[in-house]
């Protein structure tokens, strides 16, 4: 006989157990913390609908029929409030009611049924033992009434309890304790009785299937001093759930300071900072960010290591911020502002004038980022002072003139700085001379006529500013595809292909540049243009022997949906290209084209080898782009 080990059946839900009529017993399960929990919230969000007059639709797929599901569970006939007036009343329940009844007024979304069943505790002698759990959820209820009354209740029925009681009850009061706005109370009344948290009641709650119970146990553990340095990052770094390590991270954060301990303190920081390098998504990054700084782990050194050196921009932005918040964060302005990231000098930079450094302003002039330098000049003037005048002087003396002066100079946009500006296009160094250029184009002082003898500069910088302005005028980037520097022609061919549109038969002879970068800008603009090339080039191109670039543009064509004789031989002379993007392409257009169109005589027969050698593998092509096209639905 065959025995199969099936797991519990997810239909019902633990308050659709008690909607059923089954015991509080049946319903919670293994009765840990986190099942009475699930039971509280399960029965508030089936009987919510009601209690707000929301109309509840739903449908349960059980197989593979779909039904309404209240035909599994109807929470219409659950009890509810009923009487004449808001104020009078009682719910809806059997006389008297049973124990499920009970259980579900207790964690009734009404409050006016939770407190009848409260109530019931001194009419009827006292509430069942198996719903005292679901009384100390109550003790921590948003409502003023149910708590009173929930409190009354489990202080008269814990008065006698024995210490078996009390443990039992441990796990959950220490969940609700932390958890809930209201749970202070609770901890008094269970933890207060037993003395202390038991270490059991902490292993417990870390091991539940239920993430809010597993927090609940880390911040229990932590508040309760039952939850060492090593747990805790044991939790943080093998809990699956994202939250859970978070929280696990911030408890040891908090024991690591809390022992004082060097080598403790020195572990944990390896720890965060590890966490803060992971892999792991912005917002995880950025809270455990948070965190240390809430805690008061990381201390100015680390912030300003984090603000000028971390990888990931939100997290030095996030650390200057966090930063400058203290009360100490202006003695690190210097550091800040020799930060690589624009935003953490411009957040030192707005700081510099209410820290009473007005006179290190003009050292930020020259700043590499325009917007630094932005915010630089409006603190000059807030300050009184012309920042360019200041500019012109920085920009007068050609042994230390800086990059970032000229362009300053530039965008304070006055045409009497052209003279000045001409002048530095003449600048041994090569980033001044182009921004030099660049600043008189801003200025509208250099027509596109003289620009094409800057595109012979020895300096790379130069060229490019030079190519980039011309990018409206076509006539001159034609004139720029003879030129000798290969950078020239790539950029060139790339603006006309961007803004103009180059001749075909121009671009597909660049093709054969001698230089790399000029042949990958033409199968760029190619690769824009896959109808611009014949089919005699589109054979040519798919010849396995020529560079990448060439088999890249037939595999453009390929894609762009090209038919004939001639694009079925060419996917079959690129099935096996060892770029896999080119080789995909190529085997979907084998799977198109395949025996749609007779073979070109002229190549008839290589048509037909190289057909005979891929027919077997035809069947295997076409299973892998149904995975593919599956995938891409998907998602």
């Amino acid at each position: 006989m065959t025995t199969y080990r099936l797991r519990n059946t997810r239909l019902h839900t633990p308050g659709a157990r008690l909607l059923h009529g089954r015991s509080v017993e049946s319903a919670v399960g293994a009765g840990r913390a986190g099942d009475w929990v699930a039971l509280d919230r399960s029965i508030w969000s089936g009987t919510v609908a009601t209690v707000r007059g929301w109309r509840r639709r739903g449908r349960i797929r059980i197989g593979y029929h779909w039904f309404d599901d209240r035909e599994v569970a109807d929470w219409e006939s659950a009890p509810y409030w009923h009487g004449p007036a808001p104020d009078r009343g009682a719910p809806s329940w059997s006389r008297p009611p049973t124990e499920s009844q009970l259980a579900l007024c207790l964690g009734h979304a009404d409050a006016r049924v939770r407190a009848a069943a409260l109530t019931r505790d001194a009419q009827a002698g006292g509430l069942p033992a198996s719903v005292l759990p679901l009384v100390l959820i109550r003790c921590a209820d948003t409502d003023d009434r149910v708590r009173g009354l929930a409190r009354t209740v489990l202080d008269r029925a814990l008065a006698g309890a024995d210490d078996a009681e009390l443990t039992r009850l441990a796990p959950l009061a220490a969940l609700v304790s932390v958890r809930r706005r209201h749970g202070a109370w609770v901890r008094e009344a269970v933890l207060g009785r037993l003395g202390e948290l038991p270490d059991r009641a902490v292993a417990h709650l870390l091991t539940s299937g239920d993430r809010e119970t597993r927090i609940g146990g880390v911040q229990a553990g932590a508040a309760y001093g039952r939850l060492g340095v090593a747990q805790a990052w044991k939790v943080a770094e093998q809990d699956p759930d994202e939250g859970v390590r978070l929280h696990a991270l911030r408890a040891g954060m908090v024991l690591a300071l809390a022992s004082g301990h060097h080598d403790a303190l020195r572990d944990a920081r390896a720890r965060v900072l590890a966490h803060l390098d992971a892999g792991l998504s912005y917002g995880v990054r950025r809270a455990v960010l948070a965190a240390a700084v809430e805690t008061g782990f990381f201390a100015g050194p680390d912030l300003i290591a984090l603000a000028r050196r971390h990888r990931d921009r939100n997290i030095r932005r996030a650390a200057c911020t966090a930063l400058l918040a203290r009360p100490d964060g202006l003695a690190a302005l210097d550091a800040l502002l020799a930060a690589r990231d624009p935003f953490v000098r411009l957040a030192a930079v707005g700081q510099l004038r209410p820290a009473g450094r007005e006179d290190a302003l003009a050292r930020h002039l020259s700043d590499s980022s325009a917007t630094v330098r932005a915010a630089v000049c409006r603190e000059i003037r807030a300050a009184g002072a012309d920042p360019r005048s200041l500019y012109r002087a920085l920009c007068a003396d050609p042994d230390t003139v800086a990059p970032g002066a000229v362009i300053g100079l530039a965008e304070q946009r006055c045409p009497r700085d052209a003279p000045l500006l001409h002048g530095l296009t003449c600048h041994p160094r090569g980033p001044v001379r182009a921004r030099a250029l660049s600043g008189l184009r801003m200025l509208g002082e250099l027509p596109d006529h003289m620009l094409p003898p800057f595109t012979d500069d020895p300096h790379p910088t130069v060229r490019a500013t030079a190519i980039g302005a011309l990018r409206g005028n076509a006539r001159l980037l034609h004139g720029l595809m003879r030129s000798p520097h290969a950078d020239v022609r790539a950029g060139a061919l790339t603006l006309l292909a961007r803004h103009h549109g180059p001749a075909p038969d121009e671009t597909l002879l660049r093709l054969d540049d001698p230089s790399p970068g000029v042949a990958a800008a033409a199968a760029e603009a190619l690769r824009r243009t896959p109808g611009d090339v014949p089919d005699d080039e589109l054979l040519r191109l798919s010849s396995p022997r020529l560079p990448h670039a060439h088999r890249s543009v037939a595999a453009a064509c390929l894609a762009a949906g090209r038919r004939g004789p001639v694009a079925a031989l060419a996917a079959l002379r690129l099935a096996d290209d060892v770029d896999p993007r080119i080789r995909r392409t190529a085997r979907d257009g084998v799977l198109s084209l395949f025996g749609t169109h007779a073979p070109d005589s002229s190549h008839a027969s290589e048509t037909a080898s190289l057909t005979e050698r891929y027919a077997p593998e035809l069947p295997h092509w076409r299973r892998d782009r149904q995975r593919r096209y599956a995938a891409a639905r998907r998602g």
